[in-house]
């Protein structure tokens, strides 16, 4: 078994409202503490772990990313894609992407961590698909959807004039 500690630092988390839907965002900071086989020391740093999801009615993961903190800043290691409906909290949405930092560092598969997880096997019974296209359009989208239109149809009616010219402009040699 891998060794591997951590600690919530701190978390910070907003709620944004967009068309009488509320989307939540939460960041939580880690102190993390490992030793890798064969290390004499424990290696130290600290891990974010960045969520995003609905939690009216059925709690929906729509989003997750992990950090880790280096020299160079903040440093990219996985991301959630799994199924939305798989989570009854953020904190279990959280715990699981702990348990992905956990894997990736030491090197441990998942099954090893979390004795529930099953490869491809989701706990959702009925799974609905994530949305490929957004059921609404947002005002930017309006807004070049209109501008599109109208430069089609200029596009068109130029189109139209030119081929109906009586070719009288011709230049003649």
């Amino acid at each position: 078994m891998s060794e591997f500690q951590s600690r919530i630092l701190y978390t910070q988390s907003s709620v944004m409202q967009h068309d009488e839907e509320f989307v939540s965002v939460s960041s939580t900071i880690y102190a993390i503490r490992f030793l890798y086989p064969a290390a004499t020391q424990h290696t130290t740093s600290r891990i974010r772990i960045t969520c995003t999801y609905k939690n009216e009615g059925q709690f929906e993961s729509h989003a997750g990313i992990i950090e880790r903190w280096s020299d160079k800043g903040w440093i990219f290691v996985d991301d959630y894609t799994g199924d939305v409906y798989l989570f009854s909290s953020e904190a279990n949405f959280r715990k699981r992407l702990l348990d992905y930092a956990h894997c990736f560092i030491m090197g441990v598969p998942l099954s090893v961590i979390d004795q529930d997880y099953v490869q491809g096997v989701n706990s959702s019974v009925n799974q609905k698909p994530r949305k490929i296209k957004p059921e609404r359009i947002f005002e930017n989208e309006q807004k070049n959807k209109k501008y599109n239109n109208k430069k089609k149809k200029e596009d068109e009616s130029k189109k139209d004039d030119d081929d109906s010219d009586d070719d009288s402009d011709d230049f003649y040699l």
